[in-house]
C-alpha cells in the first residue's frame, strides 16, 4: 500500500498517484462499487488492505480496482514470461563469401547456411569488394550464383550491390534441390540394402 514509484510500477498509479477524480471503481471480488472520489477510493482500500490501482486511464471517468499490487505486478511479469517462451526467437545468421573463396570453402560455407536455415533462423549471404574487387562485380554475382547451386538454397532477390558490398537475403530451399536430395538418400538406402 505504500508509495510506488511510477518507473518500477510500469507505467500504472497506485493510490495516492492516481490524480484524476472522480474514478469508477471495482473491488476486489470484481463488483462494481460506482464513481466515488479518489480520496474515498483510496480510503477504502487502505481500509481493506489492499491498493487502489488504475486500469484504464483513458476512460472516463477513470477506471481502478482495488487489489493487491504486488500480486498484479507478479501475474503481469509472469503472463509476459509465459508469452516470451512461447515466442520462437528467430536470428539473423549472416555468412560472409569473398570473390576468391576457394571450393572447399564454398561448400563449407554452404552447409553452414544451409544448417542455419533448417533451424529456422534466417540467413543473409554478403561480400565485401576490395579495391580492386569492385571492377570485378560480375564474377562476384557469379559465386553468389555457385553458392545458391551449392547449398540448395534460394535468395528472396537477385544479390544487390551497395557500394562495396554485394548482399542477398535466402528465402529458403530451393525444392528441386530438395527433392535431389531426397532421391540421393533414396539410392544410398537401396545399395545398403543390396550390399
Amino acid at each position: 500500500m505504500g508509495y510506488q514509484d511510477n518507473k518500477r510500477g510500469g507505467g500504472v498509479r497506485i493510490n495516492e498517484r492516481i490524480r484524476f477524480s472522480p474514478l469508477q471503481v471495482i473491488d476486489d471480488s470484481g463488483a462494481n462499487l460506482g464513481e466515488m472520489t479518489n480520496f474515498e477510493a483510496v480510503k477504502l482500500a487502505s481500509e481493506s488492505g489492499l491498493d487502489l490501482v488504475e486500469i484504464n486511464p483513458t476512460a472516463r471517468p477513470p477506471i481502478c480496482k482495488i487489489m493487491d499490487f504486488g500480486r498484479f505486478k507478479y501475474d503481469a511479469a509472469k503472463k509476459e514470461k509465459e508469452r516470451k517462451s512461447k515466442q520462437k526467437e528467430i536470428e539473423q545468421k549472416e555468412v560472409r563469401l569473398t570473390l576468391k573463396i576457394g571450393d572447399h570453402d564454398l561448400s563449407y560455407k554452404a552447409k553452414q547456411a544451409r544448417t542455419f536455415v533448417d533451424r529456422g533462423d534466417k540467413v543473409k549471404v554478403s561480400m565485401r569488394l576490395r579495391g580492386r574487387e569492385n571492377a570485378f562485380a560480375e564474377q562476384a554475382l557469379g559465386v553468389f550464383d555457385k553458392f545458391a547451386a551449392t547449398s540448395g538454397l534460394l535468395y528472396e532477390s537477385r544479390p544487390r550491390k551497395m557500394g562495396n558490398m554485394i548482399n542477398a537475403q535466402v528465402l529458403g530451399v530451393d525444392p528441386e534441390a530438395r527433392k535431389r536430395e531426397n532421391a540421393e538418400i533414396k539410392n544410398t538406402q537401396s545399395d545398403n540394402k543390396e550390399g
